[in-house]
């Protein structure tokens, strides 16, 4: 039995049917990949839109009303200087030496020999009032006072530590104070009072 003869494949209409069908597969490939395309592009500009931007700086305004002015405040955004290291010296305090004050060596002098001798009861009229200084430096002075009032002394050297002073006055019956002040040459001073009556 024949069996029925198969189509020509060689037919032109078939061959034109064909190439349209694999370019249109072709096209809508194409189209299917820009489709694909402009959906990633979408999404990331969506992405973009949402993402947290770094926050812009922003100036501060702060007004301040007064009865008299208006005063405005503006803070503007300040870069933190990274710290430095100061190096701080203190001033040293200068150490000034005292300086030192020159001792007085020896002691002060002193009285020796009154006349009239302390307690003594003399006569009223002329009379010499003396003392005796002596000390470890030269004797420059000796004052003597008859109640108080002031005496004309007289100085003489008795030897090399020891000088004598002595005035000449008028005594009046009565009970007499005498007070004798010796001064050396270191400037150091020392006394001796005493008293004495005067009567018949």
């Amino acid at each position: 039995m024949d069996r029925p003869a198969r189509p020509d494949d060689g037919n032109p209409a078939r061959l034109i049917a064909t190439m349209v069908g694999i370019v249109g597969i072709l096209l809508l490939g194409s189209l299917a990949w820009s489709a694909v395309g402009a959906l990633f592009s979408a999404l990331g500009e969506a992405t973009s839109v949402f993402s947290p931007a770094r926050p812009t700086p922003t100036k501060l305004v702060l007004v301040v009303a007064t009865p008299t002015q208006v005063v405005v405040a503006t803070a503007q955004p300040t870069e933190v200087p990274s710290p430095a290291i100061i190096a701080t010296v203190a001033p040293t305090p200068a150490t000034v030496a005292p300086t030192p004050t020159p001792a007085v060596s020896g002691r002060a002098p002193w009285i020796l020999l009154p006349q009239p001798a302390p307690g003594a009861r003399v006569a009223p009229g002329p009379m010499v009032i003396e003392a005796r200084g002596r000390g470890d430096a030269a004797i420059t002075s000796i004052r003597l006072e008859l109640d108080g009032a002031t005496l004309s002394v007289s100085l003489e050297q008795r030897s090399e530590s020891t000088w004598r002073g002595f005035a000449s006055t008028r005594i009046t019956a009565g009970q007499h104070s005498v007070r004798a002040t010796v001064i050396d040459e270191e400037g150091r001073t020392g006394g001796y009072r005493w008293t004495f009556d005067a009567g018949p």
